[in-house]
């Protein structure tokens, strides 16, 4: 057995020596800061290693530091010369060998029975017990996590399911296979009978924000005749902000402030070829107020409803949104604030339970620029992707903290993700 100790400006770069010099059976004995021998202020991580090597005697003269100047390899320091007597050194390389058989018996039993458990009580292949972790940690549900990752070893060799992109893209498969087909983009429809799509939701999710965003988008862009009409006279400043809208737009707003009103200012814009309805956000709970917005829908003919629900809603609340505002049938889901949370399970979760077509997606608070048209497959991306973070950064934690029995793992770093607009 050799016993190396390793000086280097970060824990990464001795690791790297050890392993380059002692190979995968490095185990890591003892971690310190020391100072820097050239630099005051500074400090140096040192590192104890150990590995068993055939045919190799150890000694005390093997025991020596290594010292890598600024992360570059083959700087080594002055080699320690043994002091006292050498069978002191030797008892003490019998207790630290004894030390580290003990602590690797320990750390394997320990290995073990955590990957047993894990195993027992989801029932996922061995090397995927990290992803369970991860996916449940974006919000997907202990059932739709059992029920993604069993069977995945029978359709990923071995060697596959130990690479992260391989798992990755069967799972975004898995996923999109449960979404119902998306609902594309808005249809205008033809003059004499115009599109009047209306968006529901509960207060805060960003309807009239999704609304400019869409008006826009049709209005200006795409020079489709448009009108925007208001039911909501509840909130302080709805309809001036929608009015405000209309006024950078071109487009005609009008204020409904009942059923009767809303049907005449439909009728005034049969010309136009597609209706933006702004309606007041309610509480689910609010049973009464839920019953006013069903009237107003009840005037609409064929309208195009979508409920509108924040990406981080609990699978609990959206459901209760769901059913409390189904006041007419939906044709779509918009999904918003897709930018506040990264537990992009959630609204997944709602989707695919619903199983109401996935219309747009809200990333910011910029009109028109943060919507963008749904796909099931971005969606599924979010998920798979954020969970695969999730995992470099245990990955990340658990190699800071300990070193695996049986060798040192390659460090991973792990990298930020991010939305694109």
């Amino acid at each position: 057995m050799k016993i190396r100790k390793y000086r280097a400006a970060s824990i990464k770069q001795a690791f790297a020596q050890a392993r380059a010099e002692l190979g995968e059976d490095a185990v890591l004995l003892h971690q310190r800061k020391v100072p820097h021998p050239s630099t005051p202020g500074l400090s140096l991580v040192e590192i104890t290693v150990a590995a068993d090597l055939p045919g190799d005697r150890v000694a005390a003269s093997e025991i020596r530091p290594f010292f890598v100047e600024g992360g570059e390899p083959g700087h080594q320091a002055p080699r320690l010369e043994p002091s006292g007597d050498s069978g002191a050194k030797d008892a003490e390389l019998l207790r630290m060998r004894a030390e580290y058989d003990r602590l690797r018996e320990e750390m394997a039993q320990v290995r073990s029975l955590l990957l047993r458990q894990a195993q027992q009580s989801v029932g996922v292949p061995r090397p995927l017990a990290g992803w369970y972790t991860a996916l449940r940690e974006v919000g997907l549900s202990a059932d739709r996590v059992h029920h993604l990752l069993v069977g995945l070893d029978e359709v990923l060799t071995p060697s596959a399911l130990e690479r992260p992109e391989m798992v990755e893209v069967a799972l975004v498969q898995r996923l999109v296979a449960e979404l119902p087909p998306a609902r594309g983009p808005l249809q205008p429809g033809p003059p004499g009978r115009p599109r009047i799509f209306v968006i529901v939701g509960p207060t805060g999710v960003g309807k009239t924000t999704t609304i400019a965003k869409l008006a826009a988008y049709y209005g200006v862009q795409r020079h489709v005749p448009i009108a925007l009409v208001t039911a909501d006279t509840y909130r302080i400043g709805a309809v001036g902000q929608l009015r405000t809208y209309g006024e950078l737009i071109r487009a005609p707003l009008d204020v409904a402030y009942t059923p009767d009103e809303l049907a005449e200012h439909i009728q005034r814009h049969q010309d136009k070829q597609i209706i933006f309805v702004d309606t007041p956000g309610r509480s689910p709970s609010d049973t009464e107020q839920l019953e006013v917005l069903r009237s107003f829908m009840a005037v609409l003919e064929e309208p195009d409803v979508h409920i509108a629900v924040a990406a981080g809603t609990s699978a609990e609340d959206a459901r209760n949104v769901l059913e409390h505002f189904a006041v007419a049938p939906p044709s779509g889901l918009i999904v918003t604030k897709l930018d506040e949370t990264s537990l992009y399970g959630l609204a997944y979760t709602t989707v695919r339970e619903s199983q109401i077509p996935l219309a747009y997606l809200t990333t910011g608070q910029r009109v028109p620029e943060d919507i963008r048209l749904a796909q099931n497959v971005e969606l599924a991306q979010l998920v798979v992707r954020m969970a695969r973070h999730r995992l470099a950064q245990a990955s990340s934690r658990d190699e800071a903290m300990a070193v695996p029995p049986g060798g040192l793992y390659p460090w991973a770093e792990s990298q930020a993700l991010g939305i694109g607009h």
